[in-house]
């Protein structure tokens, strides 16, 4: 065993075996997986004692030799998201390629965000990598759809509807695109209006996608629909149950499910269900019909129903277009 793990130790610099070896042999005991996300004197000190210990060390080299392009200033981010990530791996949550490709994501981020106008507010167009590291306290797994967090959330929306993906009609799937980036700022919002000295660093996880959904104890200021006042109410919330989940089903936001890395091919049934009740009001063709006809196309939703045919009549055959564009 000695003998393997000295093998281990002289493993080439940037390889997996190394990082193996690293995680075994001196990553501590008692590394919390939320020390990225964590904020204040005690949490500062934590990281100036790590990056004197033989750990910060080799895994610097460890990154500078599996990315040897990687610019400098980035190198201390990937690092650290190593040290706090590691331990998934030591327990057998996570394999050790996923830890890399988390790090590597970790280099991808930006540091600066466009910033654009919403009902005269500003709002910043955030990548998927800050989405995740701002409000999920959870890493995205690797491979995750490089794109903008919009994009991949609708992408993730289709795959766990299956044969019902032509629910996402591409008016539904614009507005959902758009709308990612104004819930991940609004989240952002709602949790700094929630430090306090019991949470000196605000709400977060579930909970803080519980402040922002629009029920009756959440604060007003808090929900999420107050941004969607250009749309009409039974769009925006139809669009805040979509993104931040519902009291009866939290874990079906899918900002949230996204950011955990969970896989849309592993999405409860009763989820599913809300899903498709839900994207009825996303599409202004439907939305336009009367109350009692969206009353009974969410029913007929719910139960599953193959209503593909509906929807191709009352877009006047878009997702067939849709469909062949996809295709291509």
């Amino acid at each position: 065993m000695a003998g393997t793990a000295d093998g281990a130790s002289r493993a080439s610099a940037g390889s997996v075996a190394k990082l193996e070896w690293i995680i075994a042999e001196l990553l501590p005991a008692d590394i919390a997986t939320d020390v990225m996300t964590r904020r204040g004197t005690e949490v500062k000190q934590l990281w100036e004692s790590l990056t004197a210990t033989p750990l910060y060390e080799e895994l610097t080299l460890w990154v500078m030799a599996a990315w040897p392009d990687e610019m400098v200033e980035r190198v201390d981010t990937m690092v650290r998201t190593a040290i706090a990530s590691a331990d998934r791996v030591r327990q057998g949550q996570w394999t050790t390629e996923r830890l890399i490709g988390v790090v590597r994501k970790a280099g991808q981020r930006r540091e600066r965000r466009e910033v654009h106008q919403h009902l005269g507010r500003e709002v910043r167009i955030v990548s998927f990598d800050d989405a995740l590291m701002e409000l999920a306290e959870v890493v995205p797994a690797p491979g995750a759809h490089a794109a903008a967090l919009g994009y991949a959330i609708v992408a993730d929306l289709r795959g766990a509807l299956g044969e019902h993906r032509y629910m996402v009609t591409p008016a539904a799937a614009a507005l959902l695109e758009r709308s990612c980036d104004i819930a991940v700022d609004h989240l952002d919002s709602v949790r700094a209006r929630t430090v306090s000295a019991e949470r000196p660093e605000g709400l977060s996880g579930l909970e803080l996608f519980t402040a922002a959904r629009p029920t009756r104890r959440a604060n007003k200021s808090n929900r999420i629909t107050e941004m969607f006042r250009d749309l009409p109410h039974p769009t925006g919330v139809s669009l805040s149950h979509l993104l931040l989940g519902t009291d009866h089903h939290p874990e079906a936001a899918l900002l949230w499910r996204h950011a955990s890395g969970m896989s849309p091919a592993e999405v409860p049934a009763e989820i599913v269900t809300d899903w498709r009740a839900e994207l009825v009001a996303l599409t202004p063709a439907i939305l336009a019909f009367s109350d009692r006809r969206r009353r009974r196309l969410r029913d007929r939703s719910r139960r599953g129903d193959n209503l593909r045919h509906f929807f191709e009549h009352a877009l006047d055959g878009e997702l067939a277009r849709e469909d062949a564009s996809v295709a291509i």
